[in-house]
């Protein structure tokens, strides 16, 4: 007799370009934005189990740190928030309420960024000659900033010929910046939207210090540069 697991992990990208597939469990929301302190320093997480059998769930807290590639690092960070509750078994065809309350050191001056982990437990099962268990681990997003912050990008546009011709993000300020459903404009007006750039940029949320660089090649009209590109924000449109 054998036993081995496949285990899938699944970000918010990954939920997102597998939206039809079925999984073994749901997890709402994958991104939340929170603060130090006050109402919005928790937030509160269903697991929704349609299956017809209980689901084994593990909460598990990671901090995101980054390397000189933007490459992300993470770290066991169990003390920066109390989890309730810690692990449980999610009913067949319902639903588990867990609540994430932020409890780490506020003395930060920028934005910092957690992976909340749920974590499917296997189920051994008996009497089987060989058994593949898929196990599936959502690693949700969490930013936690000072309520007072705020994120500024920076543009710049390299684009000495069609055929090579970038706009580069840098976000100075000390919060991170959400991209989600921004667009590309050139000289004000639309010319690259949402779903475009899901297919063109790295990244949705862009932390403090980061930087982001978009080929707009394919954008440009035949023998035409534009003078000013904009990464327009959802926050930011007009």
């Amino acid at each position: 007799m054998f036993h081995f697991r496949h285990v899938k992990w699944f970000s918010l990208f990954t939920v997102l370009l597998c939206s039809n597939q079925s999984f073994a469990y749901q997890v709402q929301p994958m991104v939340a934005e929170l603060y130090t302190t006050g109402n919005r320093s928790a937030v509160t997480y269903r697991v929704i189990n349609p299956s017809d059998t209980p689901v084994p769930i593990e909460v598990v807290v990671y901090k995101r740190s980054f390397d000189e590639n933007q490459k992300e690092i993470l770290t066991e960070a169990e003390d920066d928030f109390i989890v309730l509750p810690p692990q449980v078994d999610v009913p067949a065809n319902g639903y588990q309420v867990f609540r994430a309350q932020f409890l780490g050191d506020s003395e930060f001056d920028k934005t910092q960024s957690y992976r909340i982990v749920f974590k499917q437990l296997p189920i051994e099962q008996q009497g089987q000659a060989s058994q593949v268990n898929m196990i599936f681990n959502f690693a949700t997003l969490v930013f936690v900033s000072q309520p007072e912050s705020q994120g500024n990008l920076t543009q710049t546009l390299d684009c000495p010929d069609a055929e090579n011709c970038t706009l580069n993000i840098v976000n100075d300020g000390n919060a991170v910046v959400n991209l989600v459903q921004s667009a590309i404009h050139f000289d004000g007006e639309q010319q690259g939207d949402w779903q475009w750039l899901q297919n063109n940029m790295p990244v949705t949320f862009l932390m403090p210090e980061h930087k982001l660089s978009i080929n707009i090649k394919t954008l440009l009209s035949e023998g035409t540069l534009p003078k000013q590109v904009e990464l327009v924000t959802a926050n930011n449109a007009n």
